[in-house]
């Protein structure tokens, strides 16, 4: 029997490949097989992550996603560059930022929505054209619990990541008669440099972050694989859904 969650000779698409999440999944998935192409701004951060992925077939293609309308046409070139259409995608790269309600502008607000909402939505859109996406391929946004919980400081970055969770209720259906399939993993704080300059504001105080985490620090590989699992044919009838992975923050 195959094993369900090999994704050997599936062709991915990674974005915020350059550090973090991003290059916690393009390594998972080079382990379990999968052939890959990771997206950032810095050539040179792209080329670090690739020297650490197991496997061949794997480039690196540079592409600033704030560039939103460009974004469709910039995938079917990749994939005819490629000369196969794309099993799945993990969109990783991300905005976070606190903005208190007091100092909100729309400046603010987009340079949130830009990454985290148009982008997401501008590489479904390119998925989804004929040549680009496979038949029954695999969409996962990397979404965050700041979209299911509130946050102080958060609203706006709350919203986008909302926006997330709705959005792919309705592009399930729309993706649908091809047996595409598109889900969000919803991470708590997880472990890396934004994490860790939490901590040094927060002193002593953090213990009541890691109190509500109960089940302990996410690392980037924890969600890393629970975006491997949603690429994956053991999920091939899940869609329109979130996968919280919060170590019990929600609770």
């Amino acid at each position: 029997m195959r094993n369900p969650l090999d994704l050997s000779g599936k062709r991915v698409i990674v974005t915020g490949a350059s550090s973090g999440i991003g290059r916690a999944t393009a390594v998972v998935l080079g382990q379990l097989g999968a052939e890959l192409v990771l997206v950032a701004r810095r050539q040179d951060a792209l080329e670090e992550t690739l020297g650490m992925l197991e496997g061949t077939g794997h480039v690196a293609a540079c592409y600033d996603l704030t560039e939103v309308d460009g974004i469709p046409a910039w995938l079917k070139g990749v994939a005819a560059a490629r000369g196969v259409p794309f099993d799945g995608v993990v969109h990783a790269a991300g905005l976070s930022t606190a903005i208190p309600i007091r100092i909100l502008n729309r400046s603010r607000m987009e340079d949130l929505m830009v990454l985290n909402v148009y982008a997401s939505l501008a590489l479904v859109r390119g998925m989804a054209a004929k040549g680009v996406g496979a038949d029954a391929a695999s969409l996962v946004l990397v979404s965050s619990v700041s979209g299911l919980a509130g946050a102080l400081g958060h609203s706006v970055y709350s919203a986008s990541k909302g926006a997330l969770h709705a959005m792919v209720r309705s592009a399930a259906k729309e993706l649908a008669p091809r047996r595409m399939r598109i889900n969000c993993v919803a991470p708590a704080w997880v472990q890396g440099p934004i994490m860790d300059v939490v901590q040094d504001i927060q002193g002593d105080g953090f213990a009541k972050v890691a109190e509500r985490q109960f089940l302990g620090a996410i690392s980037p590989e924890d969600v890393a694989t629970s975006a491997a699992y949603l690429l994956s044919d053991a999920t091939r009838t899940i869609s329109g859904t979130t996968l919280v992975i919060d170590g019990g923050w929600t609770c």
